[in-house]
């Protein structure tokens, strides 16, 4: 119902609709910042359902469709904890905070700054973690369930991430046994609750003995005994950063786009002729070639006309084979907000956990295009889904139509290091 009355509303023309009334009235009406965003976010919606409707029309020429059909998703990735190994999917459904599954949990540590409070950790400083699995949730009964493993699964654990049963079993035990904490994701604070100390134990002893078989690390000072698994609540409101959501993303009330526990935005993409690029000039230098992993995308994808092609995608459309999906004119449109910033996690090895120089050093080369620091390099970039197609389908083979284009989008102040 949400999605047809979006798709009502994106057909009407609100700038020739409203406009004549304001001027009309002698301006006794006056527009307010947020009402002005929402009437030139249906107006954005409007043009690019026309776009896409262009795109799909059977009058179209066929060289025109095939000349959109040559980008594919290729391979599809959710980590349903932060910053532990993904797993690859053939398909994902789309919802308001990103991917079903993807970044719903992460590792947390007492914040060394702001007391009671919790700080997000990763493999920034515990490059260990790419060596853990984790896996898509999953029905057990009457509980949902993720299985935490070393990287042999030799060792493993169901951890129940039922919300009501969480909230049930720890009330049971007293009315202040349910561990909130709020947590940092860089700028932002997020409402998490903890799931419990057996996960949060089992998790340590996996990050104690990885450290503990590694003899060059240069991690062992570190203290992860009071690491605890945390999960965000289902009505947390953590959105995206507004300067960079185009008025399209905006939700009916002018809101920019919910996210989960990702860095910042909720999809990011990324494609192999960019990686075969960065590949070719590593092995000019006489380097090691590099797996897209190491970029940890959500969404890959090939055929693009150019490396870095994607840097200047502004709206997408992705169509194809996906069961949800199969109408050319339904499929999800997403915005490309800006590029995505690298740090030292691209540099370790996401099988091993292993960090290495590469490929920050090549990326310096030729993907410095920090606004304010020159030395931030990007790879990939960062996605938003329009509201309304929440619920669709992606899948691995879907055409990726490129709806629209324009300029690339960098950070606009220091990327932050951590």
């Amino acid at each position: 119902m949400t999605s047809s009355l979006i798709q009502l509303l994106a057909r009407i023309d609100w700038w020739k609709v409203l406009w004549p009334v304001f001027f009309a009235s002698g301006g006794l009406f006056v527009l307010s910042s947020r009402f002005e965003k929402i009437v030139k976010g249906q107006f954005h919606k409007w043009h690019l359902f026309r776009i896409s409707k262009r795109k799909t029309s059977k009058r179209n020429s066929h060289a025109t469709v095939a000349a959109v059909r040559t980008v594919q998703i290729s391979s599809i990735h959710i980590h349903p904890i932060k910053s532990l190994r993904p797993v690859s999917v053939s398909s994902a459904k789309l919802t308001s905070r990103g991917m079903e599954g993807d970044r719903c949990l992460m590792l947390v540590r007492p914040s060394p700054s702001k007391p009671g409070q919790y700080r997000f950790l990763t493999q920034r400083q515990c490059p260990k973690l790419a060596t853990i699995h984790a896996s898509l949730p999953r029905r057990v009964g009457n509980t949902t369930m993720v299985e935490i493993s070393n990287f042999d699964h030799s060792r493993k654990m169901l951890v129940d991430i039922s919300y009501s049963n969480i909230v049930q079993k720890s009330s049971s035990h007293g009315p202040h046994s349910v561990k909130y904490y709020k947590a940092g994701i860089w700028d932002d604070v997020v409402q998490v609750i903890d799931l419990g100390d057996e996960a949060s134990f089992f998790v340590q002893s996996l990050i104690a003995s990885n450290h503990d078989n590694d003899d060059d690390n240069d991690y062992h000072d570190e203290d992860y005994s009071n690491v605890r698994l945390v999960m965000q609540v289902p009505n947390d409101n953590r959105r995206v950063d507004e300067r960079y959501c185009p008025l399209a993303a905006l939700d009916v009330i002018g809101r920019v786009p919910k996210v989960s526990l990702t860095d910042g935005f909720p999809i990011l993409i990324a494609s192999e002729e960019s990686l075969q690029e960065l590949n070719r000039r590593l092995v000019e230098k006489g380097k090691d070639a590099i797996p897209m992993s190491r970029f940890r995308p959500n969404i890959v994808v090939k055929g693009t006309v150019a490396a870095f092609d994607e840097d200047e995608w502004k709206a997408i459309q992705i169509v194809g084979n996906s069961s949800n999906n199969n109408d050319d004119d339904n499929g999800p449109i997403l915005h490309v907000v800006k590029g995505c910033p690298r740090c030292k996690q691209s540099c370790t090895d996401q099988i091993t956990g292993e960090r290495f120089e590469e490929p920050l050093e090549t990326l310096k080369d030729f993907r410095a295009l920090g606004t304010t620091n020159k030395e931030d390099v990007y790879f990939a970039q960062n996605v938003v889904l329009q509201p309304g197609h929440e619920g669709k389908e992606i899948s691995v083979g879907d055409t990726v139509r490129i709806l629209t284009r324009g300029r690339p989008v960098w950070d606009m102040g220091v990327v932050q290091a951590e």
